[in-house]
C-alpha cells in the first residue's frame, strides 16, 4: 500500500536524507529537488503483516521484495538501482529508508534487492 503527502513522511525524510548525501542547506542553495521531496512510501500489507515486515527490514533480515510484472501498467516505471523508498508500519508511520541495490526483471515478476539506509541501528528515531 503506497502513501503520499503525509507530514510524518516529510519529517522522516528530513531526518533521513543526510544518510544519502543530501544536506540541510542543499535546497536553499538550489540543489536537486530530490532532497526536499520525499521518496515514495509503502507498507508490506496491512496490520501485523506490515509491522512484522518493518521489523525484518530494520533487523536486516528482509532485503528483497518482488512485485508481479502484471502489476506494472503501461507507462509505469520499473524499479531502478539507486531508487529510494520509505517503509511504513501498519499505522502508516515511516520506519525505514531503503535503497534498491539490484533489480531483476522477468516475464513473471520484478524482484528488488535493497539495503537499509536509515536508521542505521536501533529503533527508528522519533521525528518532529
Amino acid at each position: 500500500m503506497a502513501y503520499d503527502g503525509d507530514e510524518r513522511i516529510t519529517a522522516f525524510w528530513q531526518a533521513a536524507r543526510g544518510h544519502v548525501g543530501f544536506g540541510k542547506l542543499d535546497g536553499i542553495v538550489g540543489a536537486v529537488p530530490l532532497d526536499v521531496v520525499p521518496p515514495p512510501s509503502f507498507s508490506y500489507g496491512e496490520g501485523a503483516e506490515a509491522d512484522a515486515a518493518v521489523l525484518e527490514v530494520l533487523a536486516g533480515t528482509r532485503t528483497q521484495g518482488s512485485t508481479p510484472r502484471a502489476d506494472f501498467h503501461e507507462g509505469d516505471e520499473l524499479p531502478r538501482v539507486g531508487d529510494l523508498a520509505i517503509v511504513l508500519d501498519s499505522a502508516a508511520e515511516p520506519r525505514a529508508l531503503i535503497r534498491t541495490t539490484e533489480v531483476t526483471v522477468t516475464d513473471d515478476a520484478v524482484a528488488e534487492t535493497y539495503e537499509l539506509i536509515y536508521p542505521t541501528r536501533g529503533a527508528t528515531p522519533a521525528v518532529d
